[in-house]
């Protein structure tokens, strides 16, 4: 490890800034494939949910639609569904008479029913002149592509020929869910077999501004998938006004009879009148971004006030998602790198809340839509991986000024000053706990004035290198090995009594004594004298040291190449 430090520090040290635009790169390149990749899909829509949860509701832009509610109310006055079309009958003549703008029946009309019945109704239809009747395309696929060319459609329901030919006009209603399962697209026109048909509530809108479709459908924006998002105003009980439908039958009869009506027949004069299935059981109903259950007519009334209010949701494009992406990463990460992980983590948090502010602002006043999820993450992933860079550094930095202080810088082992922090230590230790034991051996290279007067200071620097090498291998990886000065090295026995530190330094004798340094192809050998002591009653380990000294005096007195340990002839 110590040697994969010294090898790493200097590389990275140099190549800082060329390391700095890899990083900016990698989150580019992983930000922006998740993109394209669609990884975090359902993450984004998740976004675009939340902006419209926390906007405000806007209840001026739906004011000029009501809905007549088919709820249960009106299932327990009438019956079952479904129901006589007299009913249709007497509901679009009231409408109609109180002066309703459009009459708009969320309701397949396919097939007959009464004759006299449906035969009141087309008359209503006809008298009424401001009645829309919706078709459904029936598909085997729930794919976008194939609802927008009319592809794989295995059928299509549509009002009759006595209802369609009086009606005002008709559109379809089909939509189909996100990948989620939640409504938040409808396709504004339908080719099938060459005829376009449009949306049910854009062809009101339309109509209502006394537009052409195809003229509006071309300036509107829509998705890379052709679909209209949907511009939810609200709750389902908060976007628009709802009227029971049997209670505005019951009224108009109290009216007639001269009584208090249950609600003011006049509240429909000028409006867009939705008719629709809302009752458990019978009504269509999804999920949309701001709501878990909403009935499906919904969508087309929602639809009409988009139109009609020009009030559109814009989708920026793949391209400028691209962008947005290159260019937050880049900048995060330039940013980012370098940074300590505190002030990285609040910068990175700062710039995480700018973004989703700014995200919220731009949806809630230009009503568009722009990639937040994937940026947020390239934020934090960037934050990430420069964070751990830092730290891994730090880390590196610490290790390598650890080691420079603590370290011989010819031998890479323990200085004295290190080594005595250690030993101070251990021989407290050992002096509150008796039964511990502890030794230490001084050890001197013996004549190496001679090896550097002969063979050059270089020659000596290689063997004390080699020698430093020799001396760890020879112990164990409890022990403390220290270069104590010149060519004397100082080792510290954890747990070894003066036996076994004997048996350390003859072997550490021996291995010396049996080398054959080679420097520039010279050969020579040399030794070492060796004196250690085991710790006893000792005060200080200053007097530790000076006994392992003594013994070390004696070894070399005695001849050298020899091991002497204190209060013990050898």
């Amino acid at each position: 490890m110590k040697k994969l430090t010294e090898l790493i520090y200097p590389a990275i040290s140099k190549y800082k800034q060329a390391a700095r635009w890899v990083f900016v790169c990698v989150v580019v390149v992983v930000a922006i494939f998740s993109y394209e990749l669609g990884v975090f899909k359902r993450l984004e829509l998740l976004t675009v949910d939340y902006r419209f949860m926390l906007r405000p509701f806007r209840a001026e832009a739906s004011s000029g639609i009501v809905f007549v509610d088919m709820s249960e109310d009106s299932i327990e006055a009438i019956g079952r569904w479904p129901w006589p079309r007299k009913w249709h009958a007497t509901l679009v003549s009231i409408l109609s008479e109180y002066g309703a703008k459009v009459i708009a029946f969320d309701v397949i009309f396919s097939e007959t029913q009464d004759i006299f019945d449906d035969s009141a109704f087309e008359e209503a239809i006809k008298k009424s002149g401001v009645v829309y009747l919706p078709l459904l395309y029936n598909l085997c696929t729930q794919d976008y592509r194939d609802l927008n060319e009319g592809k794989n459609i295995v059928s299509v329901l549509g009002p009759i020929g006595p209802f369609r030919r009086w009606m005002k006009g008709t559109g379809h209603i089909n939509s189909i869910p996100d990948r989620d399962g939640i409504m938040r697209r409808a396709p504004p026109v339908v080719d099938y077999h060459g005829r376009k048909t449009y949306q049910f509530g854009f062809k009101i809108g339309c109509d209502l501004l006394g537009l052409r479709e195809e003229d509006v459908v071309k300036k509107i924006p829509t998705d890379i998938n052709g679909q209209l998002i949907i511009n939810w105003q609200g709750k389902w009980q908060e976007s628009f006004k709802h009227y029971s439908y049997i209670d505005v039958i019951r009224s108009y009869a109290l009216i007639r009879e001269g009584k208090k009506p249950i609600i003011d027949l006049n509240d429909f004069r000028d409006k867009v009148c939705v008719v629709g299935l809302t009752a458990s059981g019978l009504t269509d109903i999804k999920p949309i971004p701001i709501e878990s259950a909403y009935p499906a007519v919904g969508v087309n009334a929602t639809l009409i006030s988009n139109v009609i209010n020009n009030d559109f949701v814009r989708e920026t494009s793949a391209g400028v998602n691209v962008l947005l992406l290159f260019l937050i990463s880049t900048i995060v990460t330039f940013y980012l790198f370098g940074l300590r992980p505190l002030n990285g983590l609040l910068f990175a948090s700062v710039s995480v809340m700018l973004y989703i502010a700014v995200s919220a602002v731009l949806f809630n006043v230009f009503n568009l839509l722009i990639v937040t999820f994937y940026p947020l993450f390239a934020i934090v992933f960037s934050y990430g991986l420069t964070a751990s860079y830092v730290q891994i550094l730090s880390s590196i930095e610490r290790a390598q000024l650890f080691s420079q202080a603590t370290r011989d810088g010819l031998t890479r082992l323990y200085n004295i000053r290190h080594f005595n922090r250690l030993l101070e230590a251990e021989f407290r230790n050992v002096s509150l706990y008796k039964n511990r034991r502890l030794s230490v051996i001084m050890v001197d290279v013996d004549n190496f004035k001679h090896i550097n007067d002969t063979y050059g200071h270089p020659a000596g620097d290689m063997v004390l290198k080699e020698f430093a090498r020799i001396v760890q291998s020879k112990c164990r990886q409890i022990d403390v090995v220290a270069r104590y000065g010149g060519e004397e090295f100082i080792i510290m026995l954890v747990g070894a009594g003066k036996g076994w530190s004997f048996g350390i330094a003859e072997k550490i004798r021996t291995a010396i004594k049996d080398k054959k340094f080679d420097f520039e192809g010279k050969q020579f050998s040399t030794t070492v004298s060796l004196g250690g002591v085991e710790f006893s009653d000792e005060k200080t380990k200053e007097e530790l040291i000076e006994k392992a000294d003594k013994a070390l005096y004696m070894a070399k007195f005695e001849g050298k190449n020899k091991v002497c340990m204190y209060g013990r002839a050898d």
